[in-house]
């Protein structure tokens, strides 16, 4: 496949072979050490502080009880049809006598490490998830989410298993959850989270954006997550580009990353659960973007295919997403560098259906220094359909918002409270705000000064804007919120002068 792509654009855009292999094999090289970056202890055995204790609580399993059960739980049935071997499981499951935390631990063991499961393996995961009942299964279905490892429901249930009709009866039961738990929190990782791939306004090696990506990142995403839930933790999930094609090794070093953010306004750590990618399309995908991103010149030449591909797998694994959780509806936040725009409309504009919840909305990072900069925008974010692009004088919120930081992404939100259903608060508008003013504060932009001055000003505009709209309201705000909205007026006539 690689090969392929490489001789159609050598004959496409005219190159001589020999000086394009050497700019493809360095892209190559450079897309796949994106995809291997961020290492580090794993979440649940990080000694500063360990998430998995920040979990809502689910009680402890007796780890004896669960040992014993699954002696039991694993031995032949020794029976053909698969209705006598469920009904010989059942009895074993409800004879052990589990609660809900020695599920968790239990159903955690019968799952393999790596995606190779026997039919017999399928059969008994699928037992031990129809034995929750509906009320625990928010709470085991996050715990599995959350718990650090690269394994999530989803990976779970249409990874691990393989038997439709079993994919079938558990998504089945698991809309027997019928309360509306919230809103979830999806998220690209990339020029999203944090300037990576192809966003060189910011210093990527500052201590501040390694600590907390992006200004006031953190504290959005907090705002925008709806969990029936008391929280000390950000969960979100990454629909990310990044493969996982060895058991979860390049996934998991993602996530060992992002387990690092926090937010400096709680002291909240991001909690992050990851949806791989395709590897043939991350990889030529990602080459295709950062050629784009080189070569302006040759910017409407350079093959977007397995870009848009990208794009495309995101909503795919969205969707299965959405089937495992059916209580909840979806925010999706990407950005203009990759296919996340394509993305962002499909969710959009697709047909909600009894397994698949709703978008409230969506949101693009539009890292363009100007109007005119085309390294920074992707063909799908070229193409967004002109009726789907939200602006802050629209009718609706829902569709694609596009923002230039992180106080413009909540304005917007706020602008748009009712068709959103106060997606950010005025509360949260505050916080956002304040947060993303001193963490840009703290931004070295040593090298980088003409950006630097740049972002300034629109994060003074946007914060004057945020400021603007709250004070038209200050009789609805609270005391606490109300001094907050004065220390934003004082950081920006100290900090950020006209």
């Amino acid at each position: 496949m690689t090969a392929t792509i490489f001789l159609l654009w050598c004959l496409f855009l005219k190159w001589n072979p020999l000086e394009t292999a050497k700019i493809f094999i360095g892209v190559l090289l450079l897309s796949i050490w994106c995809c291997t970056m961020g290492t580090g202890n794993a979440q649940h055995v990080e000694p500063e502080g360990k998430l998995i204790n920040h979990m809502p609580d689910y009680g402890q399993p007796d780890l004896k009880r669960v040992d014993e059960f699954l002696v039991e739980f694993k031995k032949p049935t020794l029976h053909i049809f698969w209705g006598q071997r469920a009904r010989k499981l059942d009895n074993r499951i409800r004879n052990a006598r589990l609660n809900l935390a020695d599920k968790i631990e239990a159903f955690k063991r019968v799952a393999p490490r790596a995606n190779v499961t026997g039919h017999r393996d399928e059969l008994r995961m699928e037992r031990l998830l129809l034995s929750v009942t509906p009320d625990d299964l928010p709470l085991f279905k996050f715990v599995l989410e959350y718990d650090g490892d690269y394994k999530d429901m989803v990976e779970y249930v249409f990874g691990d298993i393989d038997d439709k009709k079993c994919q079938n009866r558990i998504i089945s039961h698991l809309r027997a959850v019928k309360q509306q738990a919230g809103i979830k929190v999806l998220t690209d990782v990339d020029d999203t989270m944090y300037p990576n791939l192809i966003d060189d306004r910011y210093p990527v090696d500052d201590r501040c954006i390694k600590e907390s990506g992006y200004p006031g990142v953190l504290e959005f995403y907090d705002s925008l997550k709806h969990e029936p839930f008391d929280l000390q933790i950000i969960p979100v999930t990454t629909l990310s580009a990044r493969p996982n094609p060895i058991a979860g090794t390049l996934e998991e070093g993602s996530l060992k990353s992002l387990a690092k953010f926090k937010d400096n306004s709680t002291g909240r750590r991001l909690c992050p659960s990851a949806l791989s990618g395709d590897l043939g399309s991350s990889v030529i995908g990602t080459a295709e973007t950062l050629l784009r991103e080189k070569l302006h010149s040759l910017h409407d030449k350079i093959p977007h295919g397995q870009e848009d591909k990208i794009g495309r797998v995101k909503f795919e694994n969205f969707e299965k997403f959405s089937r495992v959780y059916p209580e909840y509806c979806y925010v999706f936040v990407g950005d203009s560098g990759q296919a996340d725009a394509l993305t962002a409309q499909m969710m959009v504009t697709h047909e909600s259906t009894e397994d698949v919840s709703g978008v409230v909305t969506t949101f693009v990072h539009d890292l363009r220094e100007s109007d005119v900069d085309v390294k920074s925008v992707s063909p799908a974010f070229r193409s967004l359909r002109p009726d789907v692009v939200i602006r802050k004088t629209s009718a609706t919120g829902r569709g694609v918002i596009v923002f230039r930081n992180y106080i413009d992404a909540a304005v917007s939100a706020y602008i748009h409270s009712n068709t959103l259903g106060n997606l950010v608060t005025a509360e949260e508008l505050v916080r956002i705000t304040k947060s993303a003013l001193i963490q840009f504060q703290k931004i070295d932009f040593q090298g980088k000064e003409a950006a630097g001055k740049r972002l300034r000003e629109q994060y003074r505009q946007d914060a004057g804007e945020s400021y603007k709209l709250l004070t038209t309201r200050s009789s609805s705000l609270l005391p606490e919120t109300l001094k907050e909205l004065k220390e934003i007026r004082s950081i920006l006539d100290e900090k950020f002068p006209r």
